[in-house]
């Protein structure tokens, strides 16, 4: 469960409901707003989904998953931009600075590596990517991990070579990941062994599985693909992916994942990596096929993480999550630049109270940030807030008069993007003087036919600086009263005489102060006795 709560900040300014909060900005406009993510800041959006570079969420991805769960998140990883065959995404996969920024974009949405889909050592691009992630993740002191995915496309100029065997250049391209990435204490293990993954490796002819797991050295786990991947020759587990149904773009891989996550549960000594992704369109992929699996505003994000509960928990734990993808642009699986939810947000003022509305679906916000600035650019949170919020009470923070500016900025739930509100003014004048009565005792007895006092006192409020004329009602008959004096000044008091006649009972005298159209009263107490 999370608490929404005011800052530790903020409460060291608030402590009581009159005390006035100090504004101390923590952050800014630009910082809340740019982009915050590993995507070039060139990137614009696309026809296929993929949003332009902006401000996603970074709320860890674990928190999509069942309670008390311990499982590796985990994101499939291209590393071919730059090359001309590819889109133009505005840097180069293999550069290191670029890496960096990708390995902590992903662990600061509590992604714990990357699985990179490699072509072997003869595809220059994503094997100088390879060596710029094993140096990377080796930097992060077992906080990142990385392993390789061996595309079947790296035997494609094999099988266009006559003579030249494939299941002997699988034995080769394994051997050279053994020797140069699987033994770094940054590659990914399981049970103590290595593990591949492999994306379509006999698409040029069935391979030899057993002689290529007699010759590959580091005794590596082989993990296919589908849930015909536990079947698979030489198999030890299998991931699940994204599958596009052609007549119906709605169909968000339910019925794929369904028969994917019962059948692992029937292999329980393998290995199953299960599949969350937020869509898929190849139109602008240069050998697209233009199918397409709608976003549907996030919705399909959500659904994918929704079957996982359905077969694991607490007591049946997932090892593994593989998203799909972190940056494939030209399918449009693409989370590095984020998810769009098709949510704007908007505010307005009634007197103290901020008032907001969303337009949108909720249930893709972790939360919201109300954010109050004195400038329009240095800001400070007020409190992050339940999505079922939406009204804030600023009277209680007791700000100094002054013109402010409020934004209220909708967090999405992982990797959606965030939204900020447009300015919102709040015009926070000086209160009106005032001022307020009160009398001592508030109860007495007294005998007939005798005279008793109350001093009764004057408290000016917000600057009051007038004259209050006293008066008095419920005096019992027969009786008398009078003030000394009976009209004070901000802060003074006067002296009540009260003298009663023969009569006797309980009465309430009610005191009341006049000072132009402010009037304020306070009752007292008067017992006669014998």
């Amino acid at each position: 469960m999370r608490f929404y709560a005011v800052p530790c900040l903020l409460l060291a300014f608030v402590s009581a409901t009159l005390a006035q909060t100090t504004i101390m900005p923590t952050t800014t406009l630009t910082a809340e707003t740019a982009n915050n993510t590993s995507t070039a800041d060139t990137f614009t959006a696309q026809s296929n989904g993929n949003v332009g570079a902006g401000n996603v969420s970074k709320v860890d991805t674990h928190s999509f998953l069942y309670t008390q769960s311990t499982t590796k998140i985990y994101a499939h990883f291209m590393g071919w931009f730059g090359q001309s065959n590819h889109m133009d995404v505005g840097y180069t996969s293999s550069d290191p600075s670029q890496v960096q920024k990708q390995v902590a974009d992903a662990l600061s949405r509590g992604i714990s590596g990357f699985i990179l889909d490699w072509y072997g050592p003869n595809n220059s691009m994503p094997n100088n990517t390879a060596f710029a992630l094993k140096s990377e993740a080796e930097s992060r002191n077992g906080a990142f991990l990385f392993s390789v995915m061996m595309d079947g496309g790296a035997l494609g100029a094999c099988a266009s070579t006559a003579g030249c065997d494939l299941t002997q250049e699988m034995i080769n391209d394994l051997n050279y990941a053994y020797t140069n990435f699987e033994g770094s204490p940054a590659y990914m293990t399981l049970d103590g062994r290595p593990i591949v993954t492999f994306f379509d490796p006999d698409r040029y002819g069935t391979l030899d599985w057993a002689t290529i797991s007699a010759n590959v050295s580091g005794n590596p786990l082989f993990i296919f693909r589908n849930s015909g991947g536990f079947t698979h020759a030489s198999t030890s587990g299998s991931f699940s992916w994204v599958i596009i149904n052609t007549t119906n773009a709605n169909d968000w891989g339910q019925s794929y994942l369904d028969n994917f996550y019962s059948t692992a549960l029937s292999y329980p000594s393998e290995h199953a990596f299960a599949a969350n992704y937020k869509g898929f369109n190849d139109t602008l992929a240069s050998w697209g096929s233009k199918r397409i699996m709608n976003q549907n505003c996030g919705q399909t994000w959500l659904n994918t993480f929704s079957e996982i509960p359905k077969y694991y928990s607490g007591t049946q734990q997932l090892k593994s999550v593989q998203l799909v993808t972190w940056n494939d642009y030209e399918e449009g699986t693409e989370l590095e630049s984020g998810i769009d939810n098709c949510v704007s947000v908007s505010g307005s003022m009634n007197g103290t109270v901020l008032n907001w509305t969303t337009s949108g679906s909720e249930g893709t916000l972790d939360h919201y940030t109300v954010f109050i600035s004195p400038d329009g650019e240095g800001l400070m949170s007020l409190g992050d807030f339940a999505p079922s919020t939406h009204s804030l009470d600023l009277a209680s923070y007791n700000f100094a008069v002054g013109s402010y500016t409020l934004y209220i900025r909708a967090v999405g739930r992982p990797s959606f993007a965030n939204h900020m509100s447009s300015a919102i003014s709040y015009g926070n004048s000086a209160p009106a003087p005032d001022f307020t009565l009160t009398a001592t005792p508030s109860s007495q007895n007294v005998p007939r036919s005798s005279t008793t006092t109350y001093t009764v006192l004057e408290t000016a409020l917000n600057g009051f600086s007038g004259s209050v004329a006293l008066s008095v009602a419920g005096v019992p008959g027969g009786g008398s009263a009078t003030f000394s004096p009976a009209t004070i000044g901000a802060n003074q008091s006067s002296t009540l005489s009260v003298t009663v006649g023969n009569g006797r009972g309980k009465y309430t005298l009610t005191i009341t102060g006049t000072s132009g159209t402010l009037s304020h009263s306070t009752n007292v107490v008067l017992n006669v006795t014998k």
